[in-house]
């Protein structure tokens, strides 16, 4: 969890804005989180609870990097505050050490008028009017000196008087900016720890999801295996294709791969080869015997021939037949490529199966690969 120490004025902010920098930067776990969702396809119900756990974490950053702004605006505050604080500290102690250094001078200067009182009596009466003239003259001097000194008092009292209330007021906006500042780290806090169990939960979102995703990949490895055991006990041994004596199904220009059991709608395994081949192309027996004609199904048009050799060949999705049932000889047209039955809108071609001794089917592919 993201936690933060408590705020002392002064004191722990380089605290606070560690545990900041280190919940900012845990949140870069988001981002990772998110890399390991998109490893698989999640099911509708799991990707909602994926994206409501991701909404969660970005609410609760994005509440967090607002709290961390309005900190560090606050903190910003209070350090201004704190320096008009001291530089008011300061020159209200220089203009104290200059009062008292006024007071110093009046006190001065009335001791001194006072021990000359009586001497300045007798020379009014005794002293020469020339030289009273003079004394009355400094005296004078002395007085306009005390005058302005009084007046620079009395204005730095004032002074003095406006600088302490001002000092009072900045401690008063300090105090309530450090409220503040207390009140953001508790906000911040809590927001931060929201992030947390926010992210958390988006784990163990992300960790059930991958440990379904797993379950389910391992159940359709092992159905798969299960298929193909069963196909592979199913599917007679035939002997190499150059042991099988069969001509090319087409009698034209024809183009196929291996597709055999490849999925195809239904839920049905690919039982064969598609020879591909221009409409009307002719179809030839690939063996001597016996040709039966059929209509309809998902084979369209589709002709059985029950070879000589004891096996079984189907030829599916022809459009015409040629001549009817009847037994035929080797390489004699049966019918036309066509795209007749479920083919019917797709490209023209003759679906193409083996069964050996008229069994299952097994893959034709070698053996048209061999002769086409």
């Amino acid at each position: 969890m993201w936690m933060m120490s408590s705020y002392v004025a002064g004191g722990n902010r380089r605290t606070v804005r560690r545990a900041v920098r280190r919940a900012v930067g845990a949140a870069g776990l988001t981002a990772a989180l998110a890399a390991a969702a998109a490893m698989a396809v999640p099911t509708p119900a799991a990707a909602t609870a994926i994206d409501d756990a991701k909404a969660a974490v970005a609410a609760a950053q994005r509440a967090a990097d607002e709290t961390t702004q309005r900190y560090a605006e606050a903190e910003t505050r209070a350090g201004e505050l704190d320096g008009q604080i001291t530089t008011l500290r300061d020159t209200i102690t220089a203009d104290r050490r200059r009062r008292e250094e006024l007071r110093l001078v009046i006190r001065d200067r009335a001791v001194r008028t006072y021990e000359s009182h009586g001497v300045g009596a007798a020379l009014f009466f005794d002293e020469d009017p020339i030289d009273l003239a003079r004394r009355e003259k400094l005296i004078a001097v002395i007085n306009a000196r005390d005058h302005r000194v009084r007046q620079e008092l009395r204005a730095l009292n004032e002074t003095l008087a406006a600088k302490r209330h001002t000092l009072e007021d900045r401690r008063a906006q300090e105090q309530r900016v450090l409220d503040e500042l207390a009140q953001e780290q508790r906000t911040l806090e809590e927001q931060l720890t929201s992030a947390q169990r926010a992210l958390d939960d988006l784990q163990k979102q992300l960790e059930a999801f991958l440990a379904q995703e797993i379950a389910r990949q391992q159940a359709l490895a092992a159905a798969r295996a299960a298929r193909q055991a069963q196909l592979a006990a199913r599917t007679p041994t035939l002997p190499p294709a150059s042991g099988i004596n069969i001509i090319c199904p087409i009698n034209g220009p024809v183009s196929f791969v291996d597709s055999w059991l490849a999925p195809r709608s239904g839920g049905v395994l690919h039982q064969g080869v598609d020879l591909m081949s221009p409409l009307g192309t002719p179809n030839v027996a690939v063996v001597s015997g016996n040709a039966v004609m059929r209509t309809g199904g998902n084979a369209g048009n589709g002709v059985r021939l029950y070879g000589d050799d004891g096996n079984l060949y189907y030829y599916f999705h022809l459009s015409a037949f040629e001549g009817s049932a009847r037994h035929v000889a080797l390489g004699e047209v049966i019918g036309y490529t066509g795209n007749t039955g479920d083919a019917a809108g797709g490209p023209t071609h003759t679906h193409f199966e083996i069964h050996p001794g008229g069994g299952a089917a097994v893959n034709p592919y070698p053996y048209v690969a061999a002769v086409c």
